[in-house]
């Protein structure tokens, strides 16, 4: 039932894409042809939309999903099985020859949403993973005074509530009962040697004896051959040293006892997260046992030292705990916000932007035009914070960008040959959706397309600063990607539990990685693209279902194939891409062979996608 639901899906989208194409081009045709028929046309500023043709005229029909697809037939597209739709060729008269105008029901059915850039403070949220741990501070230790053996134990097991002045053990001692001898001597003669008789009460004191039972002994006579010891503070019992019968020398650590009306909360955070972490800072966190409560904590203690290994410094917060929910070793998760600069930032969307490599795009909408008209731009991106982008350069604030729909516009401007993700050279014949094979027929189709994703793969190569990365570090990056390789297949296989466990094993290989291998700059970048490998394969890791395992995977491999470009690998892989992986922003993925196994959709769309980048150092 599920996968009919799925079949369902996609169909809708090639009839929405059909549509759409229809409305984007088709409208805009007929209407000029209406207006040519009554010489309306004039020098009215309008688009000319004509079918696009080759050299011969044949009729071009390409698919809206994979706009490398195309063929003087209609036909089924050889990748997805969508409906090929006819390629119509937009020309502006007076404008910019890459916008695309769309009437308002064109707009609608594509559910093209917009969003006015701002300016603001950026702020950063950072998730911290942490463990409640017993207050120190508020630790007492019950140790031995002087040596005997534990006649009885009144408390006798650990996490038993007790109170201060309570009595918790009995101790029978040689050496107690010598000092109560001389205390009895020297009393009698208090009056001729009061010296004497103060140091023998002062040493029963130093005991830690109560003076109510100093004073006892004195006024009877009776030598005690049992003592109590009593907690020195309220709390619980968190340690228990002793049994019956032990004999303990003195200094010996009886008990433990810990007051847990306060407790620490020891979170760690990542060496890029620490800046903006200080000593005052008030700290929200989360506890599974209680879901949907929040606590607060103080940041107490910000450790001067990062783990070598972890690359983390442990972060101390202190939490009230007056109705002792917060026990220790429960696990937390801290959620901290903080000012990245104290200076305003253009803030961006981040379903705003598309991603092809290093390149970000954005969709920007026209103003001042009768009809919605919209143009992509290339942006240069800065910190990602929250759910919005910083934008660098490439935008103004007051301008508005397309939040969502924007697929559906880069596909029609794949289409139309304009600038778009894909395309960086619109009309040059150069870029992805150019214009090869159009008189190949559609049983060709198939040719055509390997041939151009070997054009793909020869348009790019790989971070020449790789050649300075040790081989070392390549052959332990190489593990990684090893680990990463059969989680990929599994997930081809939607096999969840089988993800689940090569996910523990790339955290492994991960740890193994040997960061002081590359020094400088190169070190810098390793060392934030492993904050992001890790956090999203924990987040891959904790997953429930497959979906959500498939959305991990989009993130942990969109930083993975940055750092396989970054510093190589010992061979050769590649990376290849899905236009309608994470509802239709497309994703990439690495893979040991040029044979397309798509991992977001498994076996219901198992070839969807195409290789863009061969990748070898």
């Amino acid at each position: 039932m599920n996968n009919l639901k799925k079949y369902g899906l996609y169909i809708l989208i090639g009839v929405v894409g059909v549509i759409l194409g229809g409305l984007l081009f088709g409208e805009n045709g007929t209407n000029t042809h209406t207006m040519e028929q009554s010489g309306q046309l004039g020098e009215m500023d309008q688009h000319v939309a004509e079918n696009h043709t080759d050299e011969k005229g044949n009729v071009i029909y390409s698919c809206s999903m994979h706009p490398s697809v195309r063929q003087n037939e209609p036909g089924d597209c050889p990748i997805c099985g969508m409906e090929l739709i006819e390629v119509q060729e937009n020309t502006v008269v007076n404008g910019n020859p890459n916008e695309i105008q769309m009437s308002l029901a064109a707009m609608k059915l594509a559910e093209i949403e917009t969003s006015v850039i701002s300016s603001g403070i950026p702020v950063s949220t950072i998730y911290l993973p942490g463990k409640i741990k017993v207050d120190q501070n508020k630790v007492s230790s019950v140790t031995a005074l002087f040596a005997g053996r534990i006649v009885n134990l009144y408390v006798d097991y650990e996490g038993a509530f007790v109170r201060k002045g309570q009595k918790i053990a009995s101790i029978y001692s040689p050496e107690l009962i010598s000092a109560q001898q001389e205390l009895l001597q020297a009393a009698k003669f208090k009056e001729q040697n009061p010296v004497l008789y103060k140091s023998a009460k002062r040493k029963l004191a130093l005991w830690e004896l109560p003076a109510q039972t100093i004073e006892n002994i004195e006024s009877t006579g009776e030598i005690k051959t049992e003592i109590d010891i009593v907690s020195p503070a309220t709390g619980y019992v968190t340690k228990l040293n002793v049994s019956r019968e032990d004999y303990v020398n003195r200094g010996s650590m009886m008990y433990m006892v810990a007051d847990l009306s306060s407790v620490w909360v020891m979170f760690d955070a990542y060496e890029s997260d620490l800046s903006l972490i200080q000593e005052g800072q008030k700290i929200m966190f989360t506890i599974a046992t209680y879901p949907g409560e929040k606590f607060e904590g103080t940041v107490s203690f910000v450790d001067p030292s990062v783990n070598n290994v972890s690359r983390t410094a442990k972060v101390r917060v202190k939490a009230n705990n007056p109705d002792k929910k917060l026990k220790p070793n429960m696990l937390a998760e801290g959620i901290l916000s903080a000012n990245i600069s104290n200076h305003k930032s253009l803030l961006v969307p981040k379903s705003a932007v598309l991603w092809t490599g290093p390149r970000s795009i954005v969709f920007v909408q026209i103003p001042n035009k009768e009809e919605p008209t919209f143009a992509a731009r290339e942006v240069t991106l800065g910190k990602r914070v929250g759910n919005q982008y910083i934008i660098l350069e490439g935008l103004e604030v007051g301008e508005e960008v397309v939040t969502h729909g924007n697929f559906k516009l880069d596909g029609a401007a794949q289409l139309a040959d304009k600038f778009s993700m894909m395309n960086r050279n619109p009309g040059t014949g150069s870029n992805r959706t150019g214009h090869e094979g159009h008189n190949m027929g559609a049983e060709d189709s198939g040719v055509m397309n390997m041939e151009m994703n070997s054009q793909i793969i020869n348009e790019e190569s790989i971070n020449k600063e790789a050649e300075s990365v040790p081989a070392e570090f390549k052959s332990q990056l190489n593990n990684v990607v090893q680990e990463y390789l059969k989680l990929k297949d599994a997930l081809v296989m939607s096999d969840k539990s089988k993800v689940t466990a090569y996910a523990n094993k790339l955290e492994n290989e991960l740890k193994n990685v040997n960061m002081t291998l590359v020094k400088g700059e190169q070190h810098t970048t390793w060392m934030k693209q492993l904050e992001k490998i890790d956090s999203s394969n924990k987040e891959l890791k904790q997953s429930q279902n497959i979906e959500a395992q498939r959305a991990a995977f989009l993130m942990l491999s969109s930083t993975l194939i940055e750092s396989v470009k970054t510093f190589g690998l010992p061979g050769v892989i590649f990376q290849q891409y899905c236009p309608m992986t994470d509802e239709g922003k497309g994703g990439y993925w690495l893979s040991e062979t040029e044979e397309i196994a798509n991992p977001y959709y498994g076996d219901q769309m198992h070839n969807c996608g195409e290789t863009i980048l061969k990748i070898e150092s």
